[in-house]
């Protein structure tokens, strides 16, 4: 190679990296800024996260929590969503779902120790629920349910989904 006839060629890769680098970034986005800590009270809106769609988790349990998460956040989209049929098996329209459960000024869940059985081809979840709203409480029960590994099965089928209740909000 002839003195000085790599210089073109690496300032052509440093621009040509420049350039790819530049270009990956373009659809990323940023992460939300962390609040950061101070002496005083900010009056800053604080901003609560969403919960999640429906969890395909295959522990009852934890789809429990998520939507509990969802009430608790008022997230009431979210929280319509465990119901079967995305929904529609409440009864209700997500309009309707909003109206009733909506009334909440700031609940809290009390979740009770659930016992899992199983029967012809579904498994089913029962656990005693009491919403926390202030000094009102609203006691009941939750029954969850999930199709078993059965053939033909549908994702709705096989996720755990409110099948049916007793809290009345």
């Amino acid at each position: 190679m002839r003195p000085g006839s790599m210089l073109p060629r690496t300032i052509a890769i440093a621009a040509l990296s420049a350039a790819a680098f530049t270009l990956a970034g373009c659809n990323r986005t940023e992460a939300p800024a962390q609040p950061q800590a101070s002496a005083a009270p900010s009056p800053a809106i604080v901003v609560l996260p969403r919960a999640v769609p429906p969890s395909t988790s295959r522990d009852p349990q934890e789809v429990l929590l998520s939507w509990a998460k969802a009430v608790s956040l008022k997230d009431w989209p979210s929280a319509y969503g465990y119901w079967g049929d995305h929904g529609a098996a409440s009864g209700m329209t997500l309009d309707q779902f909003t109206a009733s459960w909506g009334k909440l000024g700031q609940p809290d869940l009390e979740i009770g120790k659930g016992v899992q059985e199983g029967a012809a081809g579904s498994s089913f979840y029962t656990v005693k629920v009491t919403i926390v709203d202030g000094a009102r409480r609203i006691p009941g029960e939750m029954v969850w349910r999930r199709v078993n590994d059965v053939d033909g099965a549908t994702a709705e089928q096989l996720r755990w989904h409110i099948e049916s209740t007793t809290l009345r909000p």
